[in-house]
């Protein structure tokens, strides 16, 4: 995975394989990641994003940069 992939959580996570997000940069081993999907913006505004730190066994690249 690298900066700017787009990816969504493993199918393995139930409930969350649905959830759509931008790699943004790293920490240590970890993936950061700003969500993009409907869930991630409760207020429908792009300025709340949410950011996490994912380990990048629990996520699937869907588009690569």
């Amino acid at each position: 995975m690298k900066i700017g992939d787009l990816v969504k959580y493993d199918k393995s996570l139930s409930g969350l394989h649905n959830c759509l997000g931008l790699v943004v940069g790293f920490n240590g081993a970890a993936i950061v990641v700003e969500w993009i999907d409907r869930h991630a913006l409760p207020s429908g505004r792009p300025s709340h994003t949410e950011r996490s730190v994912e380990m990048p066994e629990f996520l699937e690249v869907i588009s690569a940069t």
